[in-house]
Parts: structure tokens; sequence; C-alpha cells
């Protein structure tokens, strides 16, 4: 796996924003230190206009489940010259970078390609609906269409990382069957996608020009995170 090392240090925009979104995650029914332990009832987990941006999802990290709290818009700027509305394409990494704050490690969204996971595993498991995510992709280099709808995922991060709130290159890892995808689930690991893609149960990862704006909440990490 591969740490993203272009770095922008523009502070204050980033600052902002992650002030305004532990404030107005307050006004969604959190309590300051317990984010809820149910995905499906993460605030905000799958959008929506009332959002205003704010929301939670769950995802795997070192062999557990934290959680992600996402406070702006997804970033996607051509090239490369996808032809989707959104402007986000998968096969080739973004060269340009978000306008402020850092660009850290990379976020791995985990497809299942040709069956159908247990909905328990899946984070993101309404397609296009998905806190800060966008709706769709151009996915014509992987064999998809130009304005693909983002399919059902789920999130593994290889790092917690030490800012409050910051930018993730979103890199997409299929999964080609439902065995491939219960092991990962059950190790929550990085290491596991590498096991998958290197035994063969998965695609190997592709890089896009997509950006995800969030923080990880969880033991040892942000103390707003669960005990």
């Amino acid at each position: 796996m591969r740490k993203f090392s272009l770095v922008n240090f523009a502070w204050f925009g980033i600052g902002l924003v992650s002030v305004t979104g532990s404030v107005l995650a307050l006004s969604l029914g959190l309590a300051a230190g317990a984010p809820p332990a149910d995905a499906s009832s993460l605030p905000c987990r799958d959008g929506g206009d009332d959002c205003i941006n704010i929301g939670f999802t769950d995802a795997w990290f070192g062999g557990q489940t934290v959680q992600l709290e996402y406070s702006h818009q997804f970033f996607c700027a051509r090239p490369p010259k996808s032809t989707g509305p959104t402007g986000c394409e998968v096969g080739d990494a973004g060269t340009t970078l978000p306008p402020s704050g850092p660009v850290v490690s990379n976020v791995y969204l985990i497809v299942p390609v040709g069956f159908a996971p247990p909905d328990a595993t899946l984070h993101c498991p309404i397609p296009g609906q998905c806190i800060d995510n966008p709706h769709t992709m151009d996915l014509s280099r992987i064999g998809g269409g130009h304005n693909a709808i983002l399919p059902a995922h789920s999130i593994v991060i290889e790092d917690a990382e030490a800012f409050q709130s910051t930018w993730w290159p979103v890199v997409l890892v299929r999964v080609k069957n439902l065995d491939a995808w219960n092991a990962i689930a059950a190790a929550k690991t990085i290491d596991a996608v590498d096991e998958c893609q290197a035994n063969g149960g998965c695609f190997a990862e592709e890089d896009s020009n997509a950006f995800l704006f969030f923080q990880v909440l969880g033991p040892e990490m942000s103390p707003q995170g669960p005990p």
C-alpha cells in the first residue's frame, strides 16, 4: 500500500472546517465522546440535503471498527479527463490537490463484484448514497460507465493520522467473491486487503482523482471517539 506524499499545509481553511464539523455534529444528536456503535444509526451516514456535509461512517483499521467524521464535500478535479459530471474518475491518480488542508494516506473503498455481502459488513450499503462520497464516478477505465453510480462499499484505512480533519485520496479495491470479502471483514486490516490482492481474491487496486475529507474517531485516537 502506498502513502500519498504531496502535502498542502494551508491550515486555516482546514481548521475552520474541523471546528465547524465538531460543533454541527452535536446538533445532529451526538454526545461529545460517544459516536453510535451501530453503523445503521450513524448520523447522516447515507447523506442527504439536511446533513450539510456533516456525518459519520464506520471503517476498518488495525483489526477494529472505527468511525470517520466527515465535514466537507468530496473533491475531484480534472485531469484525469473524466467525462462524468462529478469530474471523479477511477483508473489514475489525481494531479490537482484540494485547495486547503493536508493530504495524507489513502482511504480504500472495498467494492463487492458479482455478489452481495451481508449488510452488516457494508459501511456504505446504498449505492450512490454515502456522506460526502461522490454520487457517481467515471468507471470506464475499469469496465464501467462514464457516469456510474458509486457502488455499495466498505472502507479500510492504513493509518489513523494525527490530524483532526484532513483529505484522503480514494483508492478502489474490487473484491471477487464472498469468501475473500469475509476474510477482509474478519481481519479489518489493510494487510488483509493486500493478501486478498496477492492471492487473487481481489482485483488490483485502482487510483482515482477523488479525495474525501474526514477525521478518524476511535480508541486512542480522537478524544471524541468511543471508549
